[in-house]
This record gives C-alpha cells, structure tokens and sequence, in this order.
C-alpha cells in the first residue's frame, strides 16, 4: 500500500515498552504474540496470558459481575445498556479472557438462556417479552465474543451464524435500524458486527458458505472506501473518523480497518484514505489516542420491555472520564494502549513495521 512506503512508520522502543508493561496483561501478551510474533517470547507470553483476568482491565470488569454470572441486571444481558452482560462479555472477549474461565461460562449459558431463539440468532429482549425475535446487531455481536471464547462448536452460536447469512442484503450489507424489515441498503454499524464474527469463526470454520458472506461483506465496506459515500465521496458521519472503545454496537474507521485486515484484505487501494487518516491520527512520540467514548448516564425511557433506564448512548466524551455506568476503559483524548496496539497491529498487517528488539523482562 502506497501510503505504508513512508519511512515513519516505526515503533520505538519507548512506544513498545510502553505497551508491554505489566500492568494490563491484555495489551502485553497482545504486543507479544501478534506484534512482535517473536518465538523466543513463548514463556514470556504464556506467564502473561495466565494473568489475563487476574490483573488489570478484565479484572476490574469481573469483579463487578454478580454471582459469577451476570452484570447490573439478572432479567437481561442488554439493558441498561453498557453495564450488562452482552457488554461486558464484547470486551473480555477481546481483552483474551479464557473461555473456561466459570465466570465467562456461567454469563454465556446466562445469555442463552434469556436471549436466544431456537429458530437461530440473538434476541434483544428476554424470552417471554413482546417481539422475542432475533436480531442482527445482537447476533452479530455475541456469535463474535462466543467464538472468542471458543465456542466455534456450539451448536446455538453456529446456528445463529447461519440466521445471519440468511439475513444478508444484495449489496453484501446487513441492515437492522430500519422501523419495517431490514431495508435494501446495509448500515456501516450493522455490517461490520456479522463480518467482526466472521473474522473470528473463519480460520476455525473455513465453510465456503462462510468465506462468501465475509467477502460480499468486506465489499461492501470497502465500496464505502471504509467511511464515505458512495455516490459522492462526503463522510457519513464525522464520528466514524473517530477512535473509540469499547466499540459497543458503534462503527469507526479503525474497526473497520481492524476487521478487514484480519481477514487478510491488505492489498486494496479502497482501504487508503482510512490508513491516510490513521497515520494522520498518530501522534508525535509514535502513541494514538482514544478520541471518544460513548457516555453512560441514563434518562427514565424504559428499552425493550424491561423498564430499565437507558443511556444517551450516541453522545460521547471526548476528554477525560465519564459517570460510573459508562463502561470506560481509558481515558479519552490520552494516549491509549488499546487504540496505539490495534493501530499497530493494522499496520503490520498492510506492511512491515520496524519494530525494536524485545527489551522486556521475565
């Protein structure tokens, strides 16, 4: 990729120390498996991702659970939202917590339990609500954590798999935020939670059914050049030139880029205005920063039948710190971990990084 010849484009060692410190496990065994990818660092990593869970980010997420099983509220995992288990299971799901962990199995069977539906995907509301139906931003979403947590054989998550290919669009998009069906014209945010799914059962399930579905969507995506029209070139929404986390059931371009790289999509010039606007969004000493997060706080408007309050979850905080129901991870408009590891990762992925040598300890 033309832009990814720039000489710039390099870790320092300060960058990666950085990253590597011991204090959020997650992003060490991230930058150690995936970033640096160095055989040597097998024991280092190992020691590293026995504490996921145990120290930092996914710790402090775990401690908040209840009876080992759900988050805020035991009649559904999505409302309110942010605090509850759909949410907080996307994020361990990413941060590597272990599938076996009981606590991560007691919140899935909790799930099933409330919000799947026989004839296959997720429900946004629990069973015996009105309009217990499945749902493609739900679907797409958890069938993404359940794989994560391995459950690539799981009977329920494959079917709900195949719900969603049955629901994909002409244009290789999938649409859930229309008030009659689905639409003829797929949604960013509805799009890129199926592929995000898709990405992570591939390399398990390499079905050509499923290698299909993520390339019409990929497509589709990049059609968009990852953020703009189509017919016109303009953004679509400025918040998609954003960085954010946790993504939530939200779009930005680096999702976008984290997605579509995964699946080995590197090569395609679509793909540069969102990687012009990544190197753009690098800062001087080589960190990106976490642009926004969605807020928490809550007005009384009950949400899918449960009467629970429910966040104004389109507004974002751009610097510092939200209430406590906003589920926040870092600061935003500082220097994140996450959000530097995923660009990084991103870049590798187009081409190669100059990446020091390893400096850290056992």
């Amino acid at each position: 990729m033309e832009q990814l010849q720039d000489p710039r484009v390099q870790v320092s060692q300060r960058v990666l120390n950085w990253l590597l410190e011991a204090d959020e496990p997650s992003v060490r065994y991230e930058t150690l498996v995936h970033l640096l990818g160095s055989i040597e660092n097998e024991s280092v990593a190992e020691k590293t991702r026995q504490l996921i869970g145990k120290r930092g980010w996914a710790t402090k997420i775990l401690e908040r659970q209840k009876e080992s099983t759900y988050w805020d509220n035991p009649y559904s995992c999505l409302v309110p939202k942010w605090s509850t288990c759909v949410w907080q299971l996307m994020v361990l799901a990413d941060l590597g917590v272990s599938g076996d962990d009981p606590r991560i199995r007691n919140s899935i069977d909790h799930f099933l339990d409330l919000h799947n539906v026989d004839a296959g995907g997720f429900s946004l509301r629990a069973k015996g609500a009105e309009k217990f139906e499945p749902h493609i931003c739900m679907t797409g979403n958890m069938a993404r954590a359940m794989a994560k947590f391995g459950y690539y054989d799981h009977e329920r998550l494959m079917k709900a798999v195949d719900w969603l290919l049955a629901q994909q669009l002409p244009d290789g998009g999938w649409n859930c935020y229309t008030s009659e069906g689905a639409g003829s014209h797929g949604s960013f945010r509805s799009t890129v939670e199926p592929l995000w799914a898709l990405s992570e059962i591939l390399p398990r399930k390499p079905r050509e059914a499923l290698r299909e579905s993520a390339k019409k969507a990929s497509e589709f995506l990049l059609t968009h050049r990852i953020f703009k029209s189509d017919r016109d070139g303009s953004v679509i929404l400025l918040e998609f030139t954003q960085s954010h986390y946790p993504i939530h059931y939200k779009y930005d371009f680096l999702h976008a880029l984290r997605v579509l790289t995964s699946l080995g999509i590197t090569e395609d010039s679509r793909l540069d205005d969102a990687v012009k606007l990544l190197l753009e969004k690098r800062l001087p000493d080589g960190k990106w920063a976490l642009d926004g997060v969605y807020r928490g706080w809550r007005t009384k408007r009950p949400l899918h039948g449960v009467g629970a309050f429910r966040p104004e979850e389109n507004e974002v905080i751009t610097h510092g710190w939200g209430s406590d129901t906003t589920f926040q991870l870092e600061e935003a408009g500082k220097p994140s971990k996450w959000i530097t590891l995923q660009a990084l990762l991103v870049l590798k992925r187009l081409g190669p990084l100059d990446l020091p040598r390893l400096s850290a300890q056992d």
